[in-house]
């Protein structure tokens, strides 16, 4: 008799199967240029299997940036805040860079930020994630202004987009300037929005003279 629980565990080890024999292929040829038999085979599965997961290639992608957003909804809730704003990104920064530094990482995100950029499907779950991350990062920086650690006339959405569209914009120059000292450029980021949003950059008050 099959334990109770054991269809739905062996449901996800396939898809996670599937999904990293995916992400290898794309890493190495491109989207467009891995068929789903390839996929297959360095799966190790047959294409009907395969299929039932996943009924196209659109469909593997929008769940890998699923996937991508659910570990980095638990890295979020792992940030120590009591350290501090800038802490926090840093340890969001740390994990960023091993990711950066692994295999086949930097190709992969091009291929997707790529085939969001001409495919609906892919397109919505690509800025549903970021909506996410851009929401979870907003509220970082609610509660570091509530704390008097970050600048309080900043406005948290627009600060945490810039914010993500700088290290997006870091990974971009990356795919084309491998000679790019990631780390070193991140202290520095890091270090400048520190000082940005420190609460001694908030603007003072004008005095009025009569």
């Amino acid at each position: 008799m099959r334990p109770r629980g054991s269809v739905n565990r062996d449901h996800g080890e396939k898809q996670e199967r599937i999904l990293q024999a995916a992400a290898g292929c794309f890493a190495r040829f491109g989207f467009h240029q891995s068929s789903m038999k390839e996929i297959c085979a360095a799966a190790d599965m047959s294409p009907g299997s395969v299929y039932r997961y996943f009924p196209a290639k659109e469909d593997i992608v929008a769940a890998m940036i699923e996937a991508d957003r659910r570990r980095w909804e638990q890295r979020f809730g792992q940030i120590p805040l009591e350290n501090g704003f800038i802490a926090g990104l840093r340890f969001l920064a740390d994990i960023g860079l091993q990711e950066l530094e692994g295999d086949g990482f930097l190709n992969l995100w091009i291929e997707t930020c790529a085939e969001a950029a001409r495919n609906a499907k892919v397109a919505a779950t690509m800025r549903q994630s970021y909506e996410i991350f851009e929401s979870q990062l907003a509220e970082l920086v609610r509660e570091s202004q509530r704390l008097g650690r970050v600048n309080p006339s900043l406005e948290p959405t627009a600060t945490a987009r810039i914010i993500l569209a700088a290290f997006d914009g870091l990974l971009l120059r990356r795919c084309f300037d491998p000679q790019l000292d990631v780390r070193a450029t991140v202290q520095s980021f890091l270090t400048f929005l520190e000082a940005a949003l420190s609460p001694q950059a908030a603007p003072r008050p004008s005095r009025r003279t009569s």
